[in-house]
């Protein structure tokens, strides 16, 4: 996807199909969106681990605590800016179906996304195996063991970005509001991201 404005007005080229596309327009800004999420991110996380190696698991680990916190901003309609724990948290309750407490969840977040994305490393106590746990998460002993299988991990994460995908689509043929609401979620979301590339703005 190439940027560019015409006669003041912003543009998009789509590189595979040469289409024009117009990034005020709401399937346009889903169809950027999928593609980022799933060229940028969950392919390549998918193909490092087509690699076998143990080293991997990091990379990997780190592109899921991502898409968890960054997905919950788009379901909502707000930022997690000063406020990714919550957003973290509600991110996991969804996807794991209330399986973990509060605690649990802290530890997760602590060791995990924060040990990742502020120092580079996932702090004591996280395990990773991508083949004798059966399951993608479990937490023990309030948080202190952490085990994660980051195949069934990221299978959970490409499964849930594929049922996020089909309730944003349903709402460009369907009107009723459970479904718009994700629609609106999304594009304000979408918007003011789109805003901030452009003005040069980072969000933690």
């Amino acid at each position: 996807m190439l940027g560019y404005y015409d006669h003041g007005s912003p543009r998009i080229l789509d590189e595979d199909t040469s289409e024009i596309l117009d990034p005020n327009d709401f399937q346009t800004k889903l169809r950027i969106y999928e593609r980022e999420v799933k060229e940028w991110f969950l392919k390549p996380a998918k193909n490092i681990l087509e690699l076998s190696s143990f080293n991997n698991s990091f990379v990997v680990i780190m592109i899921c605590m991502s898409y968890i916190e960054g997905v919950e901003q788009y379901i909502c309609g707000k930022s997690s800016r000063n406020n990714s724990r919550v957003f973290f948290f509600n991110s996991i309750k969804r996807l794991f179906q209330n399986q973990f407490s509060d605690v649990e969840m802290q530890s997760l977040y602590s060791k995990t996304r924060c040990g990742l994305f502020h120092n580079g490393m996932v702090k004591g106590g996280v395990l990773f195996n991508n083949t004798d746990l059966s399951a993608a998460l479990e937490i023990y002993e309030s948080g202190e063991d952490i085990r994660i299988n980051p195949r069934l991990l990221l299978g959970v994460i490409e499964n849930d970005f594929e049922e996020y995908l089909v309730k944003l689509k349903s709402t460009i043929e369907n009107s009723n509001k459970i479904n718009n609401i994700y629609r609106i979620n999304f594009e304000k979301v979408f918007d003011v991201l789109g805003e901030a590339k452009e003005a040069g703005i980072s969000y933690d």
